[in-house]
């Protein structure tokens, strides 16, 4: 298995989690409240959670839900060997409902109720509702696209999804992402308008074939933004950010390729967006992650993580999957 490939996998769990939790300290406030609290340059370091915050109590570096719910998707799949088992995947996501560190985490109640109906054996909810088109089972897909060539990543994700949620745009949201994610840590390069535009169409691709009202927000993310120039602001059409899949997804990946060249801008800028922060934030650094490789990311971040060998151990075992001695 070539280093690069190895230091990418890596980059997308502990990015991730690093932008989860760099998102966690201003989650729900909105962007002119960020700026207000730490200034023009936005949300750069882990710090408590800011007064105005859902999380107010929140301590520097903890790892979120969404770090948490990706982290028991991984385990299932490592176990399996890079194969998807419906019932122990269900099991362990279920498993989180009763543990303190996941309710601690920011779950919400839109991501607390499809987990519930699961793990009660109830079919998940057929209509459009906040809980059915929330950004959880999609945002928790990023792991998959760090398994082998070999293995179907779309389908995995989707077959993930479809655990807690039924409405397809979440199953496209999540396809989407462990789809970019793969083509990312196997190399795919984002260096020139073309290269943008040729991904986003492939991906574009993806989620029409899957759930066009998905797609057409997918679609919206490449008409107006600048990928030329790098990018020293967020656009207005990128800040204050919903979790309804078809909002979170889309402005997250925005925000990854107008920062695509440099790491920590990318995820800072994220981090500070507004909104549903911490979420959209683990999106970008797994992208970014992926792309730039765990080598990129600031060490002063991965120093304050925490749980960081739990995060080493699950990055270890994906990569030993690409090498065939998973344990």
């Amino acid at each position: 298995m070539k280093e690069d490939i190895a230091d990418r996998i890596r980059g997308s769990i502990l990015g991730a989690a690093c932008g989860n939790s760099l998102g966690g300290t201003c989650l729900g406030m909105n962007r002119k409240e960020i700026m207000f609290s730490v200034g023009i340059r936005g949300v750069r370091d882990f710090t408590p959670g800011m007064s105005k915050s859902l999380l107010p109590t929140y301590q520097p570096g903890a790892l979120l839900a969404d770090s948490l719910l990706a982290g028991e998707i991984a385990h299932s799949l490592i176990g399996t060997r890079g194969s998807f088992d419906s019932s122990d995947m269900k099991q362990r996501l279920a498993q989180l409902l009763l543990r303190e560190d996941f309710l601690n985490s920011a779950p919400g109640a839109h991501c607390l109720l499809p987990l519930r109906r699961m793990a009660d054996d109830l079919p998940p909810g057929e209509n459009v509702t906040a809980d059915n088109t929330h950004v959880s089972a999609a945002a928790r897909a990023y792991v998959i696209g760090c398994l082998p060539d070999d293995v179907d990543v779309v389908s995995i994700a989707v077959e993930q999804a479809k655990l807690s949620q039924a409405d397809r745009c979440v199953w496209a949201g999540a396809a989407v992402l462990a789809s970019s994610v793969h083509a990312l840590v196997h190399g795919q390069r984002l260096d020139k308008e073309n290269e943008v535009r040729e991904f986003v169409r492939k991906e574009y691709e993806i989620a029409t074939s899957i759930d066009p009202r998905f797609a057409e927000a997918w679609d919206d993310i490449a008409p107006d933004l600048d990928y030329i120039n790098p990018a020293d602001d967020l656009p207005y059409s990128l800040i204050n950010v919903e979790s309804h899949v078809n909002e979170a997804v889309p402005t997250a990946f925005g925000i990854f390729l107008i920062f695509r060249h440099d790491l920590e801008e990318a995820v800072s800028a994220a981090a500070s967006s507004g909104g549903d922060t911490d979420t959209v934030a683990a999106i970008v650094g797994a992208l970014s992650g992926a792309y730039h490789g765990a080598s990129a990311i600031p060490e002063r971040w991965l120093k304050r993580i925490s749980r960081r060998e739990e995060l080493d151990q699950v990055a270890d075992e994906l990569i030993g999957l690409w090498n065939g001695r998973a344990k």
